[in-house]
């Protein structure tokens, strides 16, 4: 009776530790998976205007998103620099595709390249499509009569 009492101690203390243990690794895992799919960085961007010609293709984009919230700076169409604020819910389509939505404000344009401002910012709205594999994505977005084509890490 004692050693079954004994046993049964010491069963009930090793299964304690092992939950314990599970979920300090939960923790842990739940720590370093918070980042992933909430981060992405973008390294390269490049134009395609379907009705002018003589922009700027080659747009030198460099930012970061974080979750839904992103913020670019790239050279725009007229070789000057832009910077990009926006909200952008993406949703998985497949496992190697997201649809999303891009919605913002974008700065570097005057008047004259774009009457459609508030104070010098130009609204974005852009449907985008992101292809992806493992951590290397390629981003297209419709923004008016613009093609963008942007490469991303995804964390």
């Amino acid at each position: 009776m004692v050693s079954r009492i004994a046993l049964l101690i010491v069963l009930i203390a090793t299964s304690s530790t092992v939950f314990a243990t599970e979920d300090s690794v939960k923790e842990e895992n739940h720590q370093v998976d918070e980042w992933k799919g909430n981060v992405d960085v973008t390294f390269a961007g490049w134009t395609e205007h379907l009705t002018s010609t003589g922009r700027n293709q080659d747009n030198y984009i460099v930012g970061v998103r974080y979750k839904r919230w992103e913020a670019f700076t790239l050279l725009n169409s007229f070789d000057t620099r832009s910077y990009i604020l926006s909200y952008h819910p993406q949703f998985d389509w497949t496992p190697w595709a997201k649809i999303g939505l891009r919605i913002g404000g974008i700065t570097g344009y005057t008047k004259e390249q774009n009457s459609v401002q508030l104070g010098g910012i130009t609204p974005v709205f852009a449907p985008t499509l992101t292809l992806h594999y493992k951590h290397l994505g390629f981003e297209t977005a419709l923004f008016t009569d613009v093609l963008v084509f942007s490469m991303k890490v995804m964390i």
